[in-house]
């Protein structure tokens, strides 16, 4: 017999795109989201350029939001890039999440 795993579909607890893109948030945030919400934001402004081909971009965005998420060293940890990789294929491979992600990276692209 066959183990039949039943695929769901995440859904995010909170919706930054709004925030990110300059819109009034929808929901309350508190000051530690505010902050990574910052520094993501300053990173990818750093680290993101015209020139970059859109899965390093994406593999770039995954990066800054796992450093501000938890911490720098999470991203320099000597097994952080099969996961990068891993997440940054998955927004990839998905049609919603990647134009979320182009959005993104269009806003701060220099």
């Amino acid at each position: 017999m066959r183990t039949q795993v039943r695929k769901s579909e995440w859904q995010p607890t909170r919706n930054l795109l709004p925030l990110i893109l300059g819109q009034e948030p929808t929901e309350a945030l508190d000051q530690q989201e505010l902050q990574k919400l910052e520094l993501f934001e300053k990173g990818l402004a750093r680290e993101i350029k015209e020139s970059d081909t859109i899965a390093l971009a994406v593999a770039k965005m995954v990066r800054m939001a796992l450093a501000a998420e938890f911490g720098p060293s999470l991203v320099t940890a000597q097994g952080a890039r099969p996961m990068v990789e891993t997440i940054t294929n998955a927004i990839l491979n998905d049609p919603q999440l990647k134009k979320q992600a182009l959005i993104i990276i269009d806003r701060f692209a220099r």
